[in-house]
């Protein structure tokens, strides 16, 4: 999915009680998500991702401890 369709997500969760404490709203600390994934991982307890922040690979953790990797694309000049 192109990120201009996608939502932007925070990696490590926005806290909208306590916005200090919570995840922050920088680039290092978000990610662009299709509306289905952004739902997944918001609304639907048990669902986990982490990112690797030097080589971007999100890691996405099941309700039943699957593992799937997304590396990001690679481009080419």
């Amino acid at each position: 999915m192109p990120a201009h369709r996608c939502d932007v997500d925070h990696v490590e969760p926005f806290d909208h009680e306590r916005p200090e404490a919570g995840g922050p709203t920088v680039p290092e600390n978000l990610q662009p998500l299709c509306r289905r994934h952004h739902r997944l991982k918001t609304h639907h307890p048990g669902w986990r991702v982490t990112r690797d922040p030097h080589t971007g690979i999100a890691s996405w953790t099941s309700p039943t401890g699957h593992t799937y990797r997304n590396a990001p694309p690679v481009y080419r000049e």
